[in-house]
């Protein structure tokens, strides 16, 4: 009777041991913090004022550390990116050439869940995107307009696009629109689409 009741005993103990883990492990699971990596590819386009200037969409590349928080279907993310940007300039004189340009970039969010499951979550989202420039090479520039130096360090845009999310996977694909001049002497905005793939940590 003994040797029963203490076996009763160790497998209600294991029991209600095995139901708080799996607590645990789901309400961890479910935490409405994520933090991951991600990069990807910037396809972009430098729009320019002058007439005699070309500018078409060229490839370049970003990369870097998000973070979200989930608030129901709503979310918020923020992201720190390194980025590189590409559009090839054409004129009659010079023919071809591309500038170039690198920035540290600082989106911040706001997105909706059409569809939401544990493991596959359909998202659109849209928000505001701060960049700062690190270094250019635009001696293209230089060559229609002598008084160009360098690009402008700070410059302020917009993003809008459409995600899904795999599991731990997520896929981003966004157009980012420019709202100040990166050159004010060209007027020029650069346009971007992005395409990029992330992982969360948790």
């Amino acid at each position: 009777m003994k040797t029963q009741l203490k076996l009763k005993n160790l497998m209600t103990l294991l029991l209600v041991g095995t139901a708080f883990i799996t607590n645990e492990a789901k309400s961890q699971s479910k935490s409405p913090i994520h933090i991951g990596f991600k990069g990807g590819a910037n396809f972009s386009n430098l729009s320019l004022a002058k007439s005699n200037l070309d500018a078409k969409y060229s490839l370049g590349y970003h990369g870097g550390l998000f973070t979200r928080v989930d608030i129901s279907q709503l979310y918020v993310q923020g992201e720190v990116l390194y980025s590189q940007k590409k559009s090839k300039i054409e004129n009659s004189s010079f023919g071809k050439e591309q500038a170039k340009w690198s920035s540290i970039e600082v989106p911040v969010l706001v997105g909706y869940k059409l569809l939401q499951s544990d493991n596959l979550n359909f998202r659109i989202f849209g928000g505001g995107v701060y960049s700062y420039v690190l270094n250019d090479k635009a001696s293209v520039l230089k060559q229609v307009s002598q008084s160009f130096q360098k690009f402008d360090k700070s410059n302020v845009g917009y993003q809008v696009g459409a995600g899904v999310d795999v599991g731990k996977l997520t896929f981003d694909l966004r157009y980012e629109g420019a709202l100040t001049n990166i050159s004010k002497e060209f007027k020029a905005r650069p346009n971007s689409f992005q395409a990029s793939i992330g992982f969360m940590i948790f």
